[in-house]
């Protein structure tokens, strides 16, 4: 079977094209939104009125109905009042008529019969539809070119389904049944699509949902991380240098504040970021003596670009954490450097790595790259190495527009 539908040639074409497919179907939903965003965003008092939903769907039909009117009376038959409301009621009954057989597919034969399987159902009802349809205009016309003497036995003996008058012809019960076929094949390729673009959307709206939630809890847990190593480190300096300490914890308190109102926020600027990765550096600093070497350089040619919040935190961190060495000769040099859409992060650092002393060892990292994989998954690239004592730890990626 499977190697049969292979041999389709429109299914292997769909295959082969799948991958454009759901990119042009990402690029609409995103339009999408971004349509929706400018109508929340937007300060009309028009917009904040409450609409049924109902109406636009009139408009639409009623814009349907009103447009071929336009075209059938042009402004000699108004000048004049010669206006034939026969052909006319021609023209309009069928328009009707097939209007209501849509909608009736529409809204309950396609979903109750065509997806639950029951074609033979659907296939009887349609020409039940189409019989309907035929009396009816039937009718519309025997009450216009009745006279007086005419009865409803003369409609049922003479007048319905015949050519006494010209209404009907074998082509107007052939063509009435063609369009209504139609008008099924267009019903039913219109729910099939219906369904296909909001499943596609449904399962789009629940992937981001589920990765919007892993991108919460691990932001929710950097800060926590952060704050305990960093309590770790002032409760060594206690013993060490009171003094040094109590700097410390000012510095943290304010790093903190701003931590709070800054990274709530799905993104901040660049220079927010990097003011952020700089007070944590300065508050580091103090566990070090002046022999210590330590820079920090920032290029960063449009300073507003947008950036997730403390995206480079764990790298900046696992740099002064590693770069210990007893003997001296500890640096740390960390560089940013943001061109365009190209961000690049870059540090490097004296390798002295310390021993794992618990299971959390490590932790920052394990979130970062899960962040990056999840905000940044095929537009990044991170890598690390050491040579000759010196660990490099080197972060690519393309800001978001």
């Amino acid at each position: 079977m499977t190697e049969e539908k292979q041999k389709n040639p429109l299914i292997r074409f769909f295959n082969d094209k799948r991958s454009l497919f759901e990119s042009l179907q990402e690029m609409s939903f995103e339009r999408g939104e971004k349509k929706l965003i400018d109508i929340l965003n937007s300060e009309n008092e028009m917009l904040n009125y409450p609409i049924p939903a109902f109406v636009p769907f009139f408009l639409l039909w009623l814009f349907i109905l009103l447009f071929p009117l336009m075209l059938i009376l042009d402004q000699g038959f108004f000048s004049s009042g010669n206006v034939d409301v026969r052909n006319t009621l021609s023209f309009y009954v069928p328009l009707l008529l097939t209007l209501c057989i849509f909608q009736v597919n529409q809204k309950f034969l396609v979903p109750g019969c065509i997806f639950k399987k029951h074609y033979l159902s659907y296939f009887i009802l349609n020409l039940v539809l189409v019989m309907v349809a035929l009396v009816v205009r039937e009718v519309v016309f025997f009450l216009f070119d009745r006279t007086p003497s005419d009865s409803w036995g003369y409609f049922v003996s003479s007048y319905c389904f015949s050519a006494v008058k010209g209404h009907f012809t074998l082509w107007t019960a052939l063509s009435f049944v063609f369009f209504i076929g139609f008008i099924c094949i267009i019903c039913v390729a219109y729910h099939v699509m219906l369904r296909q673009i909001i499943r596609a959307f449904i399962k789009r709206e629940q992937k981001r949902s589920a990765l919007q939630y892993e991108l919460d809890f691990l932001k929710s847990q950097l800060s926590p991380h952060f704050l305990f190593n960093t309590l770790n480190n002032i409760s060594a300096l206690i013993r060490i240098d009171a003094k040094k300490a109590e700097s410390s914890m000012e510095k943290l308190s304010k790093l903190l504040r701003v931590m709070l109102y800054q990274t709530s926020d799905q993104y901040i600027t660049l220079q927010e970021d990097v003011d952020i990765l700089q007070k944590y550096a300065a508050l580091e600093r103090l566990r070090f003596d002046e022999g210590f070497d330590f820079q920090f350089e920032t290029q960063l040619e449009d300073p507003e670009r947008k950036i997730d919040p403390l995206l480079v935190m764990p790298l900046v961190e696992n740099a002064i954490k590693h770069c210990v060495n007893p003997q001296g000769g500890s640096f740390v040099h960390i560089s940013i450097v943001q061109k365009g859409d190209d961000f690049e992060f870059r540090s490097e650092n004296s390798n002295f790595p310390r021993k794992s002393q618990s299971k959390s060892s490590g932790l920052g990292l394990v979130m970062f790259e899960k962040r990056l994989t999840l905000l940044y998954e095929g537009r990044y690239e991170y890598t690390t190495s050491v040579k000759d004592g010196v660990y490099t730890s080197c972060l690519k990626l393309k800001l978001r527009s």
